[in-house]
């Protein structure tokens, strides 16, 4: 009898584990598709075995992704360089294959990524292009592809009606001899260290010819033949430049005419000069900017606030590197604008060499300041010679300043900074600091424990972090 009821059991079980197994299969292919778009393609192949139902479906995936990685043998060859030319060849004939192939009419998404493949001919690049602008594809990221030489982008490209994302790192050179209208739907453009201008116009076309362009990455190892990037649009709401400044072969110029960015994110150690014109829509700025081949570093200060900083004085967030403010340090007046919507600021990177009156010029200079956080190596002031002075105390510091964190440095630098916080700033409810040495963090505690003979707070400190909270 037992036995019987445990036959029924297993029966039971197994049926509605058949049925919870098929829940999956019973969805409509419609479904099942959109489900294998957010795996890779690799991985939407595998579900070709687990029923003869399956074995095509992920032919019919509204997306493509390959990767080259995925196709690395772990196969031993005593010949490493035939393997990887295998290798290659194989990862560029099943692109060739899925792209030209595939079942599916329209493709949302085409993401190839040959990083580490090495280079190749790079006669395919354009094909692709074609097959998937065929696709009435909207998300486009080629990557990684470093052909033996560059070559110009298929034209079909530039009048694609569905292209929304385009992402590119491959050898090609961009060539927009006319302003007439490219990438009409255009919202995302990113442009990765292999692609190249044919020229300045080329490259201030293709930006200002872009009519509902929103986000725009660049990245650039040198110049790539430019000599003045023109950065012009109506439309474009974030910009994020990228330029490692490895050499003097690089842009001597960028000019951004953008009314309504909201977002600028700079990281560049070559640009001779930045023209900015007023950016009255700017919410947020992130500037990394400096000259290593600069020999007027006052020149080069005084331009930088003249023609960069005093362009975003309505910016709500703003990060500046230490290579930021030593550049401006080094000018002969700290001419800030009046920052009337900042919020939030931050220091980043060490702050060695930096002028203390800088730092301070900042927080005289936004009134409703409310968060303010230094991230970096924090060297005392008086081995600069620069003593933290409260003789004229930053209005911000009396009446907005709520949340200060301070993170690293030494001991003695902190503690500078730490007692003129506290003395200076009235309305505080937070102040953080954030240390790697254990014994520098007990210091600052003992050091810091008589200001609440004279304020209302507690005070907690673990895992390399001292947190002064006020009521």
């Amino acid at each position: 009898m037992l036995t019987n009821n445990k036959r029924q059991n297993h029966k039971k079980q197994a049926e509605v584990s058949d049925s919870e197994e098929d829940r999956l299969s019973k969805l409509p292919v419609g479904i099942i598709t959109q489900i294998l778009s957010f795996l890779s393609t690799r991985e939407s192949v595998r579900t070709s075995i687990l029923s003869t139902r399956w074995k095509y479906i992920w032919s019919s995936v509204p997306a493509l992704d390959l990767t080259y990685s995925d196709f690395k043998s772990k196969a031993y060859c005593r010949d490493v360089n035939f393997q990887k030319r295998n290798i290659i060849d194989n990862f560029l004939n099943v692109v060739d294959r899925l792209l030209t192939g595939h079942s599916q009419h329209v493709l949302d998404k085409v993401h190839i990524d040959g990083s580490s493949s090495g280079t190749h001919d790079g006669s395919h690049i354009n094909a692709w292009i074609c097959a998937a602008i065929k696709r009435n594809v909207r998300k486009l990221n080629l990557l990684g592809l470093d052909s033996i030489k560059p070559h110009e982008l298929h034209q079909s490209l530039l009048s694609s009606n569905a292209l929304v994302v385009l992402k590119l790192d491959l050898n090609v050179i961009l060539n927009f001899p006319m302003t007439s209208t490219c990438f009409p739907n255009l919202k995302v453009l990113k442009l990765e260290h292999l692609v190249t201008f044919k020229d300045d116009t080329s490259a201030q076309n293709l930006i200002s010819s872009c009519p509902v362009l929103e986000d725009l990455f660049i990245s650039r190892n040198g110049s790539h033949n430019l000599r003045i990037l023109n950065l012009t649009s109506w439309s474009l709401k974030k910009l994020v430049l990228r330029y490692d400044g490895t050499s003097e072969d690089t842009v001597q110029i960028i000019v951004i005419d953008i009314p309504a960015l909201e977002t600028l994110d700079i990281e560049d150690v070559g640009t001779q000069e930045y023209v900015v014109r007023d950016l009255y829509s700017i919410i947020n700025a992130k500037l990394d900017v400096s000259n290593v081949f600069c020999d007027d570093p006052i020149s080069y200060g005084t331009r930088l606030f003249e023609l960069l900083i005093k362009r975003i004085f309505n910016v709500k967030s703003l990060q500046l590197s230490e290579r930021t403010m030593l550049s401006l340090s080094h000018s002969n007046s700290y001419n800030l604008p009046t920052f009337r919507n900042l919020t939030y600021l931050k220091f980043f990177g060490c702050c060695y060499g930096w002028k203390l009156k800088l730092v301070m010029e900042f927080l005289k200079n936004s009134p409703i300041l409310e968060v303010l956080r230094f991230e970096g190596f924090i060297f005392s002031y008086k081995e600069q010679g620069t003593p933290l002075e409260s003789d004229v105390v930053p209005n911000c510091l009396t009446s907005h300043l709520k949340t200060i964190e301070i993170s690293g440095g030494s001991l003695e630098g902190i503690c500078e900074m730490v007692r003129y916080f506290l003395k200076n700033a009235k309305v505080l409810k937070e102040l953080t600091i954030k240390t790697y040495y254990y014994e520098d963090l007990k210091k600052l505690k003992i050091d810091c424990e008589d200001i609440f003979k004279h304020r209302r707070g507690s005070m907690t400190w673990s895992d390399g972090k001292l947190a002064i909270s006020f009521v």
